[in-house]
């Protein structure tokens, strides 16, 4: 089945509510990677032990996302959406006020949980109701947010030497985007994409795209999350410094969703998804090689590769695999997705510590060449069905 676009701009309420929750969900996970080094070390951990946080977060997400067709089914988006701006607020919270490592470890599980029925219901929502520019606008909030995380907690390190201040601020905002949902919990529409019964994950097309959301937010994240170790702990960035290139690389990511909100109805999924692909892996291939210790200037090469792939993703998924098995099918491939962000930074986490941080770079390019491999068997796949 060939690809084709979404065709319809949401409701200008909906739109905002839904822009504006993409942005609470990207704050903490752009701003953990900063945050990180200072809370490993108040709290006596390991570098490697950023895994376990995430693995926390995945665990929640996991959990909600998996089930989504069925807790859709039975309490409809509005209410879904509504709680999963209460759990990532009071996550939010927990971190910010975080006594012990194993409360940051539970708050982490709080805040999955609360993400995943944010990002499976906003997703499953725009794939069938949203133009494909408003799902790239959509995802471009998240940048925003990913982007305005690292200037948070440096700012919060800087400023007064911990995260809470950065994690307080993040909690607070949730709580004002909390009141927006829940006022207007009513107006989404409970029915969209509802599943037909049928395994969303029955064909090989399900399974690649499965395959390419694992691969392609292990990358994503796993850049975003340690690139800051990888400066100041390899090549001898100062902490402001390496806090401005991660905000930049999420920068890049936000500036990439904006330019295909914009334009983004004048090209076809697959030429996207391909040059993307390339760009990406130029980026990740600079970051490795760091020609004349300029290196750095990957980071927003890549994100600008890859900021147009996990929209154009989440936009195909009806035509790959039929409309009404889009809601539980994106609850499948976005559970991959937190399989990915959990598995392939704590996985390049233990190289690190087993060969040095510098094996962070050359990790990272393996893992988006892995993802260039599945994307070109996905498309030939879903061009001979």
């Amino acid at each position: 089945m060939p690809d084709s676009r979404v065709g319809r701009r949401p409701g200008v309420g909906v739109l905002i509510i839904a822009l504006a929750s993409f942005v609470l969900l990207g704050l903490p996970d752009g701003g953990l990677g900063v945050a990180w080094p200072t809370i490993r070390g108040e709290f006596g951990q390991s570098l490697s032990d950023l895994g376990i946080v995430i693995a926390s977060g995945s665990v929640g997400y996991l959990t909600v996302s998996g089930l989504y067709g069925r807790l859709h089914a039975r309490f409809g988006t509005g209410f879904l959406l509504a709680g999963g701006s209460t759990l990532l607020a009071g996550g939010l919270l927990g971190v910010a006020l975080a006594p012990t490592f194993v409360v940051v470890v539970m708050s982490a599980a709080t805040m999955g949980a609360g993400g995943g029925l944010i990002d499976t219901g906003m997703n499953a929502h725009a794939a069938l109701a949203f133009d494909i520019r408003s799902i790239n606008l959509l995802h471009a909030c998240y940048g925003i947010g990913a982007t305005m995380g690292p200037i948070f907690v440096t700012f919060s390190l800087t400023g007064t030497g911990s995260w809470t201040a950065g994690y307080l601020a993040m909690a607070i905002l949730q709580i004002v985007v909390l009141a927006g949902v829940w006022r207007r919990r009513r107006t989404w529409a409970a029915d969209i994409g509802e599943p037909d019964g049928v395994g969303a994950t029955g064909n090989a097309g399900a399974w690649l795209l499965v395959a390419l959301f694992f691969l392609y937010t292990g990358v994503e994240l796993g850049t975003g999350q340690w690139a800051f170790t990888l400066l100041t702990e390899s090549r001898g960035y100062s902490t402001a410094a390496a806090g401005v290139w991660v905000a930049i690389y999420w920068g890049g990511l936000t500036a990439g969703r904006f330019g295909l909100g914009i334009v983004g109805h004048r090209l076809g999924p697959v030429p996207t998804l391909h040059g993307s692909v390339v760009v990406s892996l130029v980026g990740l291939g600079l970051l490795w090689v760091d020609p004349a210790g300029f290196g750095v200037i990957g980071l927003p090469i890549t994100s600008l590769g890859l900021a147009a792939i996990f929209p154009t993703l989440i936009a195909v998924t009806p035509a790959r695999l039929g409309a009404k098995r889009s809601t539980r099918s994106i609850g499948h491939q976005l559970a991959a997705a937190n399989l990915g962000v959990a598995a392939i930074p704590w996985l390049l986490g233990i190289v690190a510590e087993q060969v040095g941080v510098a094996a962070l770079a050359p990790g990272l390019f393996v893992a988006g060449l892995a993802f260039a491999v599945v994307h070109v068997v996905s498309v030939r796949q879903a061009a001979a069905g």
